[in-house]
């Protein structure tokens, strides 16, 4: 290696944090939390549930969830190319709202 590689090499060691898995996952959903203000409408800040607690609190297959998301139902953000996360509030409101009976 040229001397430049290893300076450089030597600065991104340096720059490598090891952090705890927990961390990493605390570190991801705040930074989660904080992206979903600009679309969420509610000021209560609550948790983020995937696709299947979603549909565990509608009562709803996750085709329709993907059907709920085409229309825009509610709020929801992409992490990745398969993963769709909601607020928890967002969900318990639209399944109160007495647009689903049980």
């Amino acid at each position: 290696m040229k001397q430049e590689e290893i300076s450089a090499f030597n600065k991104l060691k340096e720059a490598i944090i090891l952090v705890s898995a927990e961390d990493l996952k605390q570190a991801i959903r705040e930074c989660l939390q904080e992206h979903f203000n600009d679309v969420q409408t509610s000021p209560k800040q609550d948790e983020l549930i995937g696709t299947s607690e979603a549909c565990k609190i509608l009562g709803c297959c996750s085709r329709t969830m993907q059907r709920y998301r085409d229309l825009k139902v509610f709020p929801f953000k992409r992490v990745g190319p398969h993963k769709a996360l909601y607020f928890r509030s967002d969900i318990e409101a639209f399944r109160d709202s007495n647009l689903i009976r049980r």
